[in-house]
C-alpha cells in the first residue's frame, strides 16, 4: 500500500506561505472563460503561449499519440492504490489530445460564456487537459488522479511553470499528495489531488461549471460515479468515456441540446455523444456528453425530444461498456468454458491467475503445463479479485498495468496456492448406438 504518512514538503514559490491541510474549493473566477491563450509576464519578458507553456511543462509528451505515454507506465505502487482506494476502478490509459481538448472546451461552454464555477476533472492522469484549460480558459481547475506515478507528473508540470515564470505562476505543495498552482495575473487556481474521484468533495461537485471524466471505469464503479455526480448543479456539462445516464434512479443526465442559432454544431451529436481526438484514436473517439437537468422528468424530457430526431443525425458511438479490457481477447476461451457449478477455492482480495488462449479450450489446465504464450499454450496472469458475484464469475484487477476485467469466468482462474488437479470434462456426444 502506498504510504499516506504526511511529510513536510518545500515549495517553489516567490512567498513562504503555510500550506493548507484541508482541500478548498476554487473560488469561481470572473474572467471570461474565453480569453486570448496567450501568457503575460511582467517586466516585458517574453509572453508564452499556452502551447508553449504545456511544451515547457510536459516536454515530447505534449500532444503525443499511442500506447507509450508516461501515463501507461506504472508501478507497484499503483496497483497497491488502486487496490486500496480505488474501489475497483481501472488504470486503464488515455488522453485528449490537445485539438480534442479545444473541442471539448467549446462545447462545455457554448451559448454558456458567463457560466461561472471550476472546472473538475476527475481521473486527470498526468493533468495535460486540466492544466490546458486552467492556462487557456483561466478558470480555477480542479484535478483528481488515482495513480501516484501520475499524479507526481502532474505535480512535476506545475512546478516547472512556477519555475519557468516565477512573475506569474506561484506552486504550493498543501498537503502529502496535492498541490496548487496559482496564476497571480488572474488569480485562477489549479489544484492537483491523489486519491479516487468518488472522494470529489461536495463542494466542488455542486459549483462546478464543467466535469470532465474521460476514464474507464467497470459498471459498478460507474454507477457509483453516476450517483456521485447527481450532486451537480443544474446546467454542469459533463463528458465521460461511458454512458453513464440511467444507471441510477431519478437520474438528472440530460444530452447537451446542439440547435445553434448559428448553425454551427460544436456540441457533439444531440443524443449524449460527443466525438474528440484522443491519444489513441487521432480521429476521434466517441465519448458520452451530458447537460445536467432540474431533475429526473426534465432529463426524460430531453431524451425523449432528442430521440425523436436521432435517425437523422450521425451518432458519435460511444463505447457502452465503458471498460475496454483484455476481455475481448478471451471471448472464444469463454465461449466453451463450462457453467460453473462448484465452489472455488478464493475470495475476494485474494491474489489468483488469470488464463486465457486464443484458441477454444474446452479446459485452459493449470499453469506450467504448457509453454506460456505458446501457439497451443494459455497465457496466464497474476491478478487481484476485486469482486465476486453469486454465479462465481470475478471482477479482477490485473498486476502488471492496473486494468480490470470484468465477469471473468471462474474456470479462468487458478489459485495458485492450491492447484488442484483437472478432471477431465464430460462430454455428450449423442446416442452412439445410433450410429452404429
Amino acid at each position: 500500500m502506498a504510504s499516506t504518512t504526511a511529510t513536510t514538503t518545500t515549495t517553489t514559490t516567490t512567498t513562504n506561505e503555510s500550506t493548507a491541510a484541508s482541500l478548498q474549493p476554487p473560488a469561481a473566477s470572473s474572467v471570461h472563460p474565453h480569453t486570448s491563450t496567450t501568457s503575460s509576464t511582467s517586466g516585458g519578458s517574453k509572453v508564452r503561449s499556452t502551447e508553449e507553456l504545456l511544451q515547457a511543462a510536459y516536454g515530447d509528451e505534449y500532444g503525443k499519440t499511442g500506447h507509450d505515454l508516461a501515463g501507461h507506465s506504472v508501478g507497484d505502487a499503483d496497483v497497491e492504490t488502486l487496490l486500496a482506494k480505488g474501489r475497483g476502478s481501472s488504470l486503464l490509459y488515455g488522453e485528449l489530445l490537445p485539438a480534442g481538448a479545444v473541442a471539448l472546451a467549446r462545447a462545455l461552454f457554448e451559448r454558456r460564456r458567463d457560466v461561472a464555477g471550476p472546472i473538475l476533472e476527475l481521473g486527470m492522469g498526468t493533468g495535460k487537459v486540466a492544466l490546458q484549460y486552467f492556462l487557456s480558459l483561466n478558470r480555477d481547475v480542479y484535478g483528481v488522479e488515482l495513480a501516484p506515478s501520475r499524479w507526481k507528473l502532474a505535480d512535476d508540470a506545475l512546478r516547472k511553470l512556477a519555475e519557468l515564470e516565477p512573475n506569474r505562476f506561484q506552486y504550493q505543495n498543501t498537503a502529502e499528495g496535492r498541490s496548487r498552482l496559482q496564476d497571480l495575473s488572474t488569480n485562477c487556481s489549479c489544484e492537483f489531488q491523489c486519491g479516487s474521484l468518488l472522494d470529489t468533495p461536495d463542494e466542488l461537485l455542486t459549483t462546478a461549471a464543467a466535469v470532465v471524466m474521460e476514464v474507464c471505469l467497470p459498471k459498478d464503479v460507474q454507477r457509483l460515479a453516476c450517483s456521485m455526480l447527481q450532486r451537480c448543479s443544474t446546467g454542469c456539462r459533463i463528458v465521460c468515456y461511458a454512458p453513464f445516464h440511467s444507471l441510477v434512479e431519478n437520474c438528472r443526465m440530460a444530452p447537451v441540446n446542439t440547435s445553434s442559432p448559428d448553425g454551427e454544431d460544436v456540441c457533439g451529436d444531440g443524443v449524449g455523444g460527443l466525438k474528440l481526438a484522443a491519444s489513441w484514436k487521432e480521429c476521434g473517439h466517441g465519448f458520452a456528453f451530458y447537460e445536467v437537468a432540474a431533475d429526473a422528468s426534465a432529463a426524460q424530457a430531453a431524451w425523449a425530444t432528442a430521440l425523436e430526431k436521432s435517425d437523422v443525425v450521425q451518432r458519435a458511438g460511444v463505447d457502452p461498456t465503458g471498460n475496454p479490457s483484455r476481455a475481448r481477447k478471451t471471448k472464444f476461451t469463454d465461449d466453451v468454458l463450462p457453467v460453473p457449478n462448484e465452489e472455488y477455492p478464493w475470495k475476494e482480495g485474494d491474489k489468483v491467475l488469470v488464463g486465457w488462449s486464443w484458441l477454444p479450450f474446452l479446459d485452459l489446465g493449470n499453469p506450467g503445463e504448457d509453454s506460456d504464450g505458446g501457439l497451443n499454450g494459455v497465457t496466464w496472469m497474476a491478478a487481484t479479485i476485486l469482486a465476486l458475484d453469486k454465479e462465481g464469475f470475478a471482477t479482477i484487477c490485473y498486476e502488471d498495468d492496473g486494468t480490470v476485467e470484468e465477469q471473468v469466468h471462474p474456470e479462468r482462474i487458478r489459485n495458485p496456492n492450491c492447484l488442484e488437479k483437472r478432471r477431465p470434462i464430460e462430454m455428450d456426444w449423442g446416442d452412439e448406438d445410433a450410429d452404429a
